[in-house]
């Protein structure tokens, strides 16, 4: 007796040590894990591989041509001028080696470009001197009246809207004394007086109906470039030409009259440009966003943070409902307080645990993407509670049949199945760690510390908080323990009865199905499209609609390898295609939408180290559909193109590409080698993975019903993570069934399995389902889309593939289950 109660009294001590220990460890680890989502990366950048073409011509832009070592964002602010700088300035603090790139300095960049471009292009025509500097001169006043455009209008509304209304106001009076001294129609007497008064040939080009339309007035003068028809209108209205061309070429630009053009200021909205560096600290430029008031701030690296910022604040309610779900589903379906609140416990051990161990990594060199962060607590939940459910579930069966030492013959019993699957779903997990792509890496790396840090408490630590809980206390608040074996079995067994009796019609339409679902997701399109990333309200997609209107931001460049000489045909085709569809071009034969062709000195600018390079700023916001659109056409002309659009573009297909030709086929042999080590069976893992891929077709099919297009990462995810964590319910169900086949009839061991195994795959089904639907509360699509196609396949899987088809293909295939091996002896001694 004594030497029964010392044994007893040292293995509680020695579970109470175990559970101490277990606690000491989540003290260690809280502190770090709770630090892990403000450290998650949101930009594409770090995971692009040096291989990748744009990567490639980045490295060319930066050793040649001195480029990408900055980004941009750009600013619109409602108010006016003054106030609208000053609110700028008083908020550059927080950014890192910013410059404010006002309109002024934009147009007079712009404007030294123009003139210094387009002088040196006179020259190459054998003009006569006088005509040379004519021509220069009004290149000097076009750039002038865009870069002071209210003067313009000024001029428009003096000598159009005078003579309408008979000289009303008196604003001008050397315009009303030069129009009653000049003859002609209405028209000719305006216009001629208009440019009698300000020495403005331009005016010649506009009329009473347009004279109004500013947009059209500043347009007109950033493409004009015939000056030669200058001439030719000044001859026809006055006979002493020469004259007027020596006043325009002896005629001064004074400045003092600023104001802007349209694309800078556009009703009450002022447009800001800040040059920053391209390592810029995301939470910097969030501060920054936040901090600015009536404005918006657009840019690449302003939706990778406002992405950011988004997520983060996603985090917190999707846990908290993530949490609120799954306690929900363990009341309906396990329906005592104690083994919930051992689940809970276990699952949020298990999510410690993960992000503790990824903060280490993060000291190691691990740069988390956020995708990969965010994925972590559905699966660490799922999972936990998956493996808890099955432990406790088969302890109430021991404690049911009286056995001798319950915990353990559950330990013993589920640690088999627990085991193959969980090593089953590292080692699919693993195939992204050894994937040439780094996005993949760095995702598999998150995904197999997850399924690790699941595994773990699920099993050790569920076994020693039970070994401190009498048995008698599970069943509170109830007075029995909740029967493993209650009605719900019934229904399982009926269904995995009628599975078997119409077996071949089932298999069939099985197969069907699949062919349909393969030939249907071949139609799928996915899109790339900021909205994607960031919720409608964000600050910077609100900002990006009104960005449209003001300017072209998204720049591509474009590199040929040559000189432009050898490829002066393919070069003038390209801008000029470009220019044409309303993009800007600035190259070899081209400043902005003016063609320059010959010009020695653009030449020299646009080419080094044998390279040719054509900066174009696209028309269309950076990763917006026409953005990726036509740089996707550049690249498939065979052009070498770096920026922003380039590097997306690359990076969705090079993930895209290996996931599916070599990660998710490396996932596939992986657990059909590992399960055919271990079941002895060929058939069973092929059998396996067509019924993953049926449900993971369906996940991401279904998307298209409610998403329409979805992200590019959408289906990837749901494949990846269906290949893993689908492989848990059935390896429960072959697990049981070979144990079930040592005294039974194989139609039936297959009915039994399903119904001995169902209720605890049926409330995981619904546990991990509703970890991964948490996920649709975010304001976050691309989060929505993933909670949903992850969580219609589980359900699928669960309710659909696991009672029905797989008892269906089980019974077709009979002893062929396992060739050519019989099965393992060690599954079930």
């Amino acid at each position: 007796m004594f030497i029964t109660h010392s044994k007893y009294y040292e293995s509680v001590r020695n579970d109470i040590i175990l559970t101490l220990l277990w606690i000491l460890l989540l003290i260690i680890l809280l502190p770090m894990a709770v630090k892990v989502p403000s450290l998650f990366i949101y930009t594409d950048d770090p995971f692009l591989s040096n291989n990748i073409q744009s990567v490639q011509v980045q490295h060319i832009l930066n050793k040649y041509f001195n480029i990408g070592n900055f980004d941009y964002l750009y600013v619109i602010i409602n108010g006016t001028y003054n106030k609208s700088i000053q609110e700028i300035y008083s908020n550059m603090y927080l950014l890192n080696n910013a410059i404010v790139i006002t309109p002024y300095e934009y147009y007079n960049m712009l404007q030294g470009e123009y003139i210094k471009y387009l002088k040196s292009n006179i020259t190459l025509y054998n003009f006569t001197n006088f005509i040379k500097q004519l021509y220069d001169n009004l290149t000097k006043l076009k750039m002038y009246l865009i870069s002071h455009f209210q003067y313009f209008e000024y001029q428009l509304n003096v000598t159009f809207w005078l003579p309408l209304h008979n000289f009303s106001v008196n604003i001008c009076p050397y315009y009303e004394y030069n129009f009653e001294k000049v003859n002609g129609s209405l028209l000719q007497r305006a216009q001629y007086a208009g440019y009698l008064t300000f020495k403005d040939p331009y005016l010649l080009y506009f009329s009473f109906d347009n004279y109004s339309n500013y947009t059209f007035a500043f347009n007109f003068l950033l493409k004009f470039d015939n000056y030669s028809d200058i001439v030719y209108k000044l001859s026809k209205i006055n006979s002493n030409i020469e004259r007027q061309l020596l006043e325009l070429k002896n005629f001064e630009y004074s400045n003092n009259y600023y104001n802007l053009s349209i694309k800078f200021h556009n009703n009450n909205y002022w447009l800001f440009i800040i040059k920053i560096p391209n390592n810029e600290s995301l939470t910097a430029i969030n501060k920054f966003i936040n901090n600015l008031k009536n404005a918006y701030v657009v840019g690449h690296l302003a939706y990778y943070a406002q992405s950011a910022y988004y997520t983060q604040n996603d985090i917190e309610i999707i846990d908290i409902t993530t949490v609120f779900l799954v306690t929900i589903l363990l009341i309906i379906l396990v329906r005592s307080l104690i083994p919930i609140l051992i689940l809970i416990t276990s699952a949020s051990t298990g999510l410690i645990l993960a992000y503790g161990l990824m903060f280490i990594e993060i000291q190691l060199g691990y740069k988390i993407y956020y995708i990969s962060g965010l994925v972590v607590p559905p699966i660490v939940f799922g999972l936990s509670i998956d493996y808890g459910i099955l432990f406790i579930y088969r302890y109430f069966e021991e404690l049911k049949s009286n056995s001798d030492d319950p915990l353990k013959g559950a330990f013993r019993n589920s640690i088999r199945g627990i085991l193959i699957s969980g090593l089953s779903i590292v080692l699919g997990f693993l195939s992204f760690v050894i994937s040439p792509s780094n996005l993949l890496r760095n995702i598999g790396i998150a995904l197999v510390t997850s399924s690790i840090s699941a595994l773990i408490p699920a099993v050790f630590f569920i076994y020693s908080l039970l070994t401190l809980i009498p048995s008698k206390y599970l069943s509170f608040p109830r007075k029995k323990l909740p029967d493993p074996r209650d009605i719900r079995q019934k229904y399982l067994h009926d269904l995995s009865s009628f599975s078997i009796r119409h077996n071949k019609i089932i298999v069939v339409l099985t197969l069907l199905s699949l062919i349909l679902l393969i030939s249907y997701s071949t139609t799928i399109h996915t899109n790339v499209n900021v909205n994607e990333i960031i919720p409608p309200n964000a600050n910077s997609l609100i900002g990006t609609g009104l960005l449209e209107n003001m300017y072209n931001y998204s720049i591509d460049y474009v590199l040929l390898y040559g000189n432009p000489i050898g490829n002066h045909s393919l070069i003038c085709s390209l801008t000029k295609s470009l220019i044409n569809q309303g993009n800007l071009v600035y190259g070899p034969v081209s400043i902005g939408n003016i063609i320059i062709p010959n010009n020695t000195q653009l030449y020299n600018n646009f080419y080094k180290d044998n390279y040719t390079l054509l900066i174009v700023y696209l028309k269309y916001p950076v990763f917006s559909q026409g953005a990726i659109k036509l740089t996707n056409y550049l690249i498939k002309k065979g052009f070498m193109v770096g920026g922003d659009n380039a590097q997306r573009i690359d990076i969705v297909k090079n993930t895209v590409s290996i996931y599916f030709n070599f990660t998710l086929l490396l996932t596939i042999i992986l657990i059909i080698v590992y399960l055919f080590i271990i079941l002895g069976s060929l058939i069973l893992p092929l059998r396996l993975v067509l019924t993953i891929s049926l449900s993971s077709l369906l996940g991401v099919s279904s998307l298209t019903l409610i998403y329409s297009s979805p992200y590019w990462l959408s289906p990837l995810i749901i494949f990846a993570l269906l290949f893993s964590l689908g492989i848990d319910y059935d390896m429960f169900i072959i697990i049981r069934l070979i144990e079930e086949m040592k005294d039974k009839e194989f139609n039936e061991a297959i009915i039994k399995a399903v119904e001995r195994t169902g209720l605890a795959i049926t409330a995981c089904g619904l546990i991990l389902a509703g970890a991964f639907f948490s996920l649709v509360v975010s304001d976050i699509r691309f989060l929505q889309e993933i909670g949903f196609g992850v969580g219609i396949s589980i359900i699928f899987d669960t309710f659909i593939v696991r009672p029905i088809l797989v008892p269906s293909i089980l019974s077709v295939l009979k002893k062929y289950n396992f060739w050519p091996f019989s099965v393992r002896k060690f599954l079930y001694t």
